[in-house]
């Protein structure tokens, strides 16, 4: 267990507790044995601050808890001799309790439960055994079989509380370390999903880029045929010496992401569809809260797929949710916002599909919109304060990778009630055994209005 307190803290807060405790008991057994609470408090800050040296809190045990205990029953009575020749003999069980838990039971280790139990029950007979002896020497009581009865019984009853409590401790935080993680691997999904989509673009540059250097070079070597400045056949060539490097720069970035990030992502494990909504719900959430957006996320599916492909699967679906998140937040902020995806199973020409439908009801798209949707770098998403337009990729590179990924198509319709993208999966794409975004096709202009019924919003 995690406490975040150093060890003198720890053992402070150990030894007043248990020595608080002593003054809790159930009498049981109706013979004068109580059922005390402070040894049962002892052995669970034991068992919880395993890196605590069990000999020296048992020792500062068994002087505080029977002063604490002595104080009371002076109050009480008034009389400090009788009370310290009632008290006095606890000390006996801790002193006993310390030797054997620290010379036995510590090295012999806190697993399995069943084994620790029945060691924190030999602790407790003979911390039990020691007492009872200070008692007889004292004159206060005697020895019979049935007393060695009644110290089992008690040991075993009080140490079962302890074995159930740490058992219950056990599992809170084993559940509070499986939901940390849970929550962390979703936003590193989230992350490798954001960075595969830039890589992938990045890629797809490289090759435009490709290009502007070699007719910047061809234009530099058709300088030789012509009477050309020399200026301008060196700056010609000094264009295409920059691009190179821009292009190595480029390289550079994403074996640097793949090596020291996305490698640890890309393996052939799928994951389910409800899992992805579940990770795309944390998404919408932070960007809600981020952006103050008065907006609900809701999800629905008939069958949950196993996606291989799930980065470039996650791209699509954040970017469309993006998308309609940012219309939603153009609009009043009485307005409730809310996106629906809605994930079934379809029949398209014979074949199976997944169609996953991201629908809003945000104010709608412009008809003039709609023709330059899936255009590259068409933007509506202008910050009058600075000026800033942004790279209108989005939806250019959910399509892309709707059709090299998943050889698939998108619908949109749209109206003053909102706006519903259609993604439609092939479900042999969909749950194939590749995870790749290798397959890098230059955009063009005439792929971007070749889809369905091609039409949509400004993007990212």
């Amino acid at each position: 267990m995690n406490v975040r307190m150093n060890k003198n803290s720890r053992l402070f807060l150990m030894v007043a507790v248990s020595s608080l405790a002593s003054q809790i008991s159930l009498n049981m057994f109706g013979s004068g044995f109580i059922l005390a609470m402070s040894p049962l408090m002892m052995a669970i800050f034991l068992y919880i601050f395993k890196d605590i040296n069990p000999f020296r809190a048992c020792c500062l045990m068994t002087v505080f808890s029977p002063l604490v205990r002595l104080l009371v029953v002076i109050l009480q009575t008034g009389d400090f001799a009788g009370s310290a020749h009632i008290v006095l003999p606890d000390m006996g069980f801790f002193f006993g309790y310390a030797v054997l838990f620290a010379h036995v039971t510590r090295k012999m280790g806190y697993s399995p439960y069943h084994k620790f139990y029945l060691r924190l029950v030999m602790c407790d007979f003979f911390g039990n055994c020691c007492e009872q002896t200070l008692r007889v020497m004292s004159g206060l009581t005697h020895y019979t079989l049935a007393s060695f009865g009644t110290f089992g019984i008690i040991a075993l009853a009080r140490n079962l509380i302890v074995i159930l409590v740490c058992i219950a401790l056990d599992t809170y935080m084993s559940l509070l370390e499986r939901h940390e993680h849970e929550e962390n691997y979703k936003r590193l999904v989230l992350m490798a999903s954001t960075f595969e989509s830039e890589v992938y673009s990045m890629r797809k540059n490289m090759g435009e880029i490709e290009d502007i250097m070699t007719n910047a070079f061809e234009l530099y070597r058709s300088m030789d045929d012509e009477d050309y400045p020399p200026e301008l056949r060196s700056k010609a060539l000094m264009i295409a010496k920059d691009i190179h490097e821009v292009k190595k720069g480029y390289r550079r970035v994403i074996k640097g992401l793949q090596d020291n990030f996305l490698s640890d992502f890309n393996d052939d494990t799928k994951l389910p569809l409800s899992d992805l909504l579940k990770i795309l719900s944390v998404d919408v959430d932070r960007t809600r809260e981020v952006q103050h957006a008065n907006v609900v996320f809701r999800s629905s599916l008939e069958t949950d797929y196993q996606i291989q492909k799930h980065f470039a699967f996650m791209s699509i679906l954040r970017n469309l949710i993006s998308n309609s998140i940012d219309a939603l937040c153009s609009m009043p902020r009485s307005h409730r916002g809310e996106v629906f995806v809605r994930c079934r199973d379809m029949k398209r020409d014979g074949a199976d599909y997944c169609a996953i439908e991201v629908k809003d009801n945000g104010p709608g798209i412009p008809e003039a919109d709609l023709e330059y949707l899936f255009v590259p770098g068409f933007s509506t998403k202008y910050d009058e304060a600075t000026g800033d337009i942004n790279r209108g990729l989005g939806l250019t590179l959910a399509l892309d990778l709707m059709k090299t990924q998943f050889n698939g198509e998108i619908e949109v319709s749209t109206g003053d009630k909102g706006t519903t993208f259609t993604l439609w999966f092939p479900v042999d794409k969909l749950t194939e055994d590749e995870n790749s975004f290798s397959d890098v096709t230059i955009y063009s202009e005439d792929n971007a209005r070749g889809i369905g019924r091609g039409s949509g919003r400004a993007e990212e």
